[in-house]
């Protein structure tokens, strides 16, 4: 039964094989709080305990990096040798333990991704790859053009970590093929300038996200459910845009993802929007700009697009200023897309669901987007204390004193 006040958000919809209780996700951020080598810690476990009881339907990780030089920020995930499964086993448990503690069944997913030449001063410092030797602008570094062989390396790389998520017990794995990582290197024609059979076409730049996925699915199994963030925009002039994007999530689909996210931004990108944002897919002063959902019209033109045929009809995430029910619950209602994701809000709130689900009332999100939480871990690196609200330690510390 639909309750008219909270619509169809709290009601289950599958990925793949495996059900998701309600459409809110929890969407990947960096959480900076893996050790120096990239294992799981006591406080990073905290934080997805957090989110499982705050009755989120879906928590996507921070990314885990597939091999060392895809390293690009300072306390990253890692799963590049089966060492790592101990202690994403332990994450991936106590989620799960948390979640049946308060009767939600919230499922996880481990993020994936490489960085490719997207890399800062705390990442990997020795030679780079990339789809092509163009000097990226941000970090101002030229690639090594990947080989064929390079590819298939990487591909297995990638089959391999998607075999350990399963091994550690988490639901399913979402490739980070947005915002400028490895993945967007080959798909985007901003970053893209081969001119083999990794160039020039939309099939031929989608060929390289295949090859991970078939890789994939050959260590995993076709059961296991494997979804990625994919930009319908790189909002840049030369970059992808929203009807390539459209093209790009059919061949996806058909191809076997289970589901896509819908995002938008690559950095070079960030540099011309003012006031300048880091990460750029993460406007600050969502409110004021009038940013709320900012990526909707890529996420129902390629929803719409990829209905047109029953292979490609896969669930849609959309990602991107979201911080009121009432829009949630009118996208999930009326416009065909499946899930809603959320960072920020959670990173403040991570009962915010639980809070609405309890609704009305249906409060706002008391994040305002200040994104002071992402600047600390990009300028301080390894001596930032984990992603978490900075806004609400201050206005806790302001009212401690006046207590």
């Amino acid at each position: 039964m639909v309750d008219n006040d909270l619509g169809l958000v709290f009601t289950p919809v599958k990925i793949g094989n495996i059900e998701i209780p309600n459409r809110l996700v929890r969407s990947a951020t960096h959480d900076s709080r893996a050790n120096e080598d990239g294992y799981i810690t006591d406080n990073l476990i905290k934080v997805y305990q957090s989110l499982a009881m705050g009755g989120v339907g879906l928590t996507i990780t921070g990314v885990a990096i597939v091999r060392n030089d895809g390293v690009w920020l300072a306390n990253m995930l890692g799963i590049y040798s089966d060492e790592y499964i101990e202690g994403l086993s332990k994450l991936a448990g106590s989620y799960h333990d948390a979640s049946k503690e308060v009767g939600n069944d919230s499922k996880i997913f481990l993020q994936i991704g490489h960085c490719g030449v997207q890399m800062a001063h705390w990442g990997w410092n020795g030679e780079l790859v990339s789809s092509s030797a163009t000097e990226s602008e941000v970090v101002q570094k030229i690639a090594k053009p990947m080989t064929s062989d390079d590819i298939m390396e990487i591909a297995e790389v990638f089959g391999e970590a998607t075999h350990r998520a399963k091994k550690a017990g988490f639901d399913g794995v979402q490739y980070h093929g947005a915002h400028g990582y490895l993945i967007t290197q080959f798909y985007s024609p901003f970053m893209n300038h081969r001119d083999d059979d990794y160039g020039g076409s939309t099939e031929n730049r989608a060929r390289f996200t295949l090859d991970i996925l078939k890789a994939s699915r050959k260590k995993a199994g076709t059961n296991f459910p494997i979804s990625m963030k994919m930009n319908g925009s790189d909002r840049i002039k030369g970059g992808l845009e929203v009807n390539e994007a459209k093209k790009l999530a059919s061949i996806f689909a058909k191809s076997g993802f289970d589901m896509l996210e819908i995002s938008s931004y690559i950095w070079e990108a960030g540099r011309l929007v003012k006031p300048i944002s880091l990460p750029p897919e993460s406007p600050k002063e969502i409110r004021q700009r009038g940013l709320e959902a900012f990526n909707i019209d890529l996420a129902k033109e390629i929803k719409e697009h990829l209905k047109k045929d029953l292979s490609t009809d896969i669930p849609i995430t959309l990602v991107g200023g979201l911080y009121r029910f009432e829009t949630i619950r009118d996208i999930i209602n009326n416009e065909g897309i499946e899930f809603c994701a959320m960072c920020r809000p959670l990173i403040r709130q991570p009962d915010l669901p639980s809070i609405w689900e309890k609704g009305p009332p249906f409060p706002e999100a008391e994040c305002v987007h200040c994104n002071l939480c992402s600047n600390e871990f990009i300028v301080k690196g390894p001596r930032s204390k984990g992603v978490r609200c900075i806004k609400k330690e201050k206005e806790d510390r302001k009212k401690k004193r006046s207590d």
